[in-house]
This record gives C-alpha cells, structure tokens and sequence, in this order.
C-alpha cells in the first residue's frame, strides 16, 4: 500500500491536526504539538494519519483533497474526512463491519483485515493499529447517530 499504518487513535485529535496545519502553513513540528497538546512523537503519530487520508503530503503542503474539503464546504470538514475514512479500502470494511454488526466484537476481523493489509508487523503492533482503527469507527458511528 506504501502508506504508514495508522497511529493517532483520537480522530476529533486526527482532524484538529488537519485543520491546523492547513490553516497554518508552514508550522512547525512544536507549533502543531504546543497547539494540540501533544508531544512530538505524538505530533508524528498525528501528522502521519493525515498522510495516510491524503489529507497533507510528506511535507505538510495541502493536497487537491484537503483544498476541495476547505473550498467546497468548510463547514463540514470533519463529515468529508468521515467520508475519506469510509471509503478508504482498509478502513472502509472494518467500518461496515462494525456498523452492520454493532453488537459483534470487531477487534478480531480488524486485526486479521490489518495484517493481510500490513504484513511484517508485531502481534501488538497490529493489535494498537487495529484497535485505533476500530476507535475511529466508533466515532464516526457515533457522530451521525447524534446528528440523525
């Protein structure tokens, strides 16, 4: 896949970092973490999650996606890194998964989707990864069944 495993396992934190660092051109590493709250291995963990959604390149510049999230509806920012998240492959099923079966554990289908996906890593490694995809799942899910 060529992308960095994911993890930020606070997505409200995940987008802050997004809005932040589109709003701020040029910020620096402390500057994202004295903002957020963070630590600079934090920040990492953080900035690397907006790689992996496209949402910023390796050198924090915006990409096409994150200035068509800001041009086209500012207001629903967080809805259309929703939207990224859902339809990325990975994440995507897990997020089905969860939302169709939603009294069935996922952490299961979600390790063994990761490892497929990732192959090479730890057993805890895929078990922190897995679990901080499966939080921001839950996330999503919880904010539109608060907005619907």
């Amino acid at each position: 896949m060529g992308k960095i495993l994911i993890q930020a396992n606070n997505l409200d934190t995940v987008i802050d970092t997004f809005m932040y660092i589109y709003m701020h051109p040029g910020c620096t590493k402390q500057e994202l973490a004295d903002y957020c709250g963070f630590t600079l291995r934090q920040a990492d963990y953080y900035t690397n999650a907006c790689k992996y959604l496209d949402l910023i390149n390796d050198d924090w510049s915006k990409t096409p996606l994150a200035v068509d999230i800001f041009t086209n509806n500012p207001a629903e920012i967080s809805e259309r890194v929703y939207a990224r998240i859902i339809s990325d492959e990975l994440m995507g099923q897990i997020f089905a998964r969860i939302y169709v079966l939603p009294n069935e554990d996922p952490s299961t289908f979600a390790m063994e989707l990761t490892k497929e996906y990732y192959p090479g890593y730890s057993e805890a490694v895929y078990e922190r990864r897995a679990d901080n995809i499966v939080k921001w799942c839950r996330r999503i899910i919880e904010k539109i069944n608060t907005k619907y």
